[in-house]
């Protein structure tokens, strides 16, 4: 029973390990100039990507801790726009926002492998139309985390990302 539930989240807790071991020196390779290049105002820089990739590491952190301690949260959303936005990644130090990034999700991946497995049944409501379960936001999140950089290292032109989901 518990082996087996443990099991479950440790793949995504190895995936997101691997993700972001391999993505944290190409990240570092990225200068400063390139990190705040931003020639479609609505287009996200790479800082303003990045800086996204850490505020869905702050969110989706408490999920996963809140989601354990109750069989439902309610709601828990956030308006990611406003987070950038309000944020100011652009003025912020690309190596910051890479070390932010780097060790937030190394947390991340070691309360993963932590779950308590008994509740990775709970929900939480992100604004889809079911309620989320834990284990469902913890793929998830991995999934974003690759999608993302995945555009990121994409190219220069950001119209030419491909969009989530």
């Amino acid at each position: 029973g518990a082996i087996m539930r443990r099991m479950a989240v440790f793949p995504d807790s190895q995936r997101l390990s691997t993700i972001i071991k391999e993505a944290y020196p190409r990240l570092r390779a990225i200068s400063e100039v390139q990190a705040s290049d931003k020639p479609h105002p609505d287009k996200w820089s790479l800082k303003e990507l990045l800086g996204h990739l850490v505020d869905s590491a702050s969110n989706n952190h408490q999920r996963i801790v809140r989601m354990q301690e109750l069989p439902n949260i309610g709601t828990f959303r956030y308006s990611q726009l406003h987070w950038v936005s309000a944020q100011q990644y652009q003025q912020e130090p690309w190596n910051d926002l890479v070390e932010l990034w780097y060790r937030y999700n190394r947390h991340i991946a070691h309360i993963i492998v932590h779950t308590n497995t008994d509740s990775l049944q709970n929900v939480c409501d992100v604004g889809d139309a079911e309620p989320a379960t834990l284990s469902f936001i913890i793929r998830d999140y991995v999934r974003h985390v690759e999608h993302h950089l995945e555009q990121l290292f994409s190219g220069p032109d950001p119209r030419e990302r491909k969009r989530w989901k």
